[in-house]
């Protein structure tokens, strides 16, 4: 009856320890996984941005020409 005891509460006591740092680890992912979709849609953003400009620059140098 002891020894069931014991290996309950070590099993208690290993997943208190184990679980919370797992926890962690994965929000640590989740954040880097977020911030990088970010960087990604920085990047994106501003080549719309640039491709919009370029399309008003040729937008106007072709109405010149006509």
């Amino acid at each position: 009856m002891i020894t069931w005891q014991i290996l309950l509460a070590i099993i208690i006591v290993g997943l208190s320890i184990i679980l919370p740092i797992y926890y962690s680890y994965q929000k640590k992912i989740e954040k880097l996984k977020l911030q990088n979709q970010l960087e990604e849609s920085k990047h994106v953003t501003e080549r719309e941005k640039i491709r919009v400009y370029i399309d008003s620059i040729n937008e106007k140098y072709r109405a010149k020409r006509r």
